[in-house]
């Protein structure tokens, strides 16, 4: 399996052309979602079969890791952690595989007041 990252809202991802180019280095594709993607499935993101859908706003970046290696995820965390807006991060796992990508991020938000 190749490594993925998912990404929603690069714009608010100040690190992202380094990101890029770290991710370009270690062999890791980057799909780039916008507002009318956020109604796919991950699964279907990741085998980018992507239909645009009802524009939905969801506020924050998002970035989703996809067969990224613990070695490559420890350098590339430390780009996204001085973030000035919250940056959101997930694995990708059995279940969240056939969640929609909004979904996700809702599920992500409420861990993260949870937390906060």
């Amino acid at each position: 399996m190749n490594a993925k990252l998912i990404i929603y809202r690069k714009e608010k991802i100040q690190n992202y052309e380094s990101l890029k180019q770290l991710c370009l280095l270690m062999n890791i594709e980057i799909i780039l979602l916008n507002e009318q993607m956020t109604q796919n499935k991950v699964k279907d993101i990741l085998n980018k079969k992507i239909k645009k859908t009802k524009k939905n706003n969801l506020e924050p970046a998002v970035v989703v890791f996809s067969n990224v290696a613990s070695l490559q995820m420890d350098q590339i965390l430390p780009k996204l952690k001085n973030n000035s807006t919250l940056c959101l991060k997930a694995v990708v796992t059995a279940t969240n595989y056939n969640w929609t990508f909004e979904k996700l991020v809702l599920h992500l938000l409420e861990e993260y007041q949870k937390n906060k």
